[in-house]
């Protein structure tokens, strides 16, 4: 942009500041209402592009090896959880999770779903872990040493300690993981009893939700927080208010303007573009006081606000535009 050309629009915008208040006002307003369409994405794989490398590399393998996102259901009982009670309430919060929509009902991994298999007198023997719920400890006994002579069940579906036991649920996608888990969240409120177990709820979907729901939380925080103390040290070097409003004012229309077009365009809000609002307003708030410093060094010299306005614009209109561009 020539000089010419900006100092066109530096004069305008200093004879007509109504006219460009009123433009500023409109233009806020039709971003403003883009707002209500917000989209928002807490996925943090979103955080890469789709053709990413080694998000297709991870999709690929995922593909190949049948592998499906997983939640894991924890159930703990300091006493042993090898107990009639306890048995009778794993069996029933299986049961009604395999009946929930999005979960891939033949590969979750629990007890009442999963095969063992031994060897005797030269066959196999292939039976579910648990068919039935043991009804005296001598079947309890037998559970315990179904699951204990099988390595690969011990510190996978039960602890080695006895304490506790893991339900392993696959789910279609991990768009759906906090709705089943809010799901399974209410299945164990259902269940839960003075008997003593303790349920944790964790797995990779969960923990990526959680990460960009509090990412979200932060930003939300982060933002007022960052204004606030952008507000103290102007007050600190300007001990003036008034001219304190006017940066700050910019950076919350910079913050709309951006914003409201990312949502007017369609994109979705995720981790990445939720910080925006941080990093524009030191930006918004730098360039005001470069000018307002330009025109505080400037100002005994031309002796008129407007002259001194066009020369502090003159400077510092290009640097300005590229350094806000990038």
């Amino acid at each position: 942009m020539t000089f010419k050309t900006s100092k066109k629009i530096v004069t305008f915008s200093i004879n007509h500041p109504k006219i460009v208040s009123i433009i500023v006002l409109v233009l806020s307003a039709i971003f403003l209402a883009q707002f209500p369409k917000i989209t928002i994405d807490t996925d943090p794989e979103n955080m890469l592009s789709i053709d990413n490398p080694v998000r297709l590399f991870h999709d690929q393998v995922k593909q190949r090896f049948g592998l499906n996102d997983l939640l894991v259901l924890g159930i703990i009982r300091e006493d042993g959880i090898f107990q009639k009670q306890s048995l009778k309430s794993i069996n029933r919060i299986t049961e009604k999770i395999l009946a929930l929509d999005g979960v891939i009902t033949e590969d979750v991994l629990s007890f009442i779903t999963t095969d063992s298999v031994e060897s005797g007198a030269g066959l196999l023997n292939i039976h579910r872990i648990m068919s039935d719920v043991p009804e005296d400890s001598e079947q309890i006994k037998q559970l315990q040493k179904s699951i204990y002579n099988n390595e690969f069940l011990v510190d996978k579906l039960a602890a080695k300690d006895g304490k506790g036991v893991a339900i392993y649920i696959p789910i279609e996608d991990k768009s759906q993981s906090y709705r089943l888990s809010q799901e399974i969240e209410k299945i164990i409120a259902h269940e839960k009893s003075p008997a003593g177990e303790e349920y944790y709820l964790a797995g990779l979907p969960i923990a990526e939700d959680t990460f960009g729901h509090e990412m979200f939380v932060q930003m939300a925080i982060s933002a007022p927080l960052a204004a606030l103390i952008i507000f103290l040290i102007m007050l600190y070097f300007f001990r003036q208010a008034s001219l304190i409003v006017a940066p700050l004012l910019v950076a919350v229309i910079s913050i709309a303007w951006t914003m409201g077009l990312l949502i007017g365009s369609g994109f979705t809000v995720h981790i990445m573009s939720s910080m925006i609002p941080i990093f524009l307003m030191p930006i918004a708030v730098v360039d005001s006081v470069h000018v307002l410093s330009e025109f505080h060094e400037r100002y005994p010299y031309f002796n008129d606000k407007k002259q001194t306005l066009v020369a502090v614009m003159e400077e510092l209109f290009t640097p300005m535009l590229f350094t806000s561009i990038t």
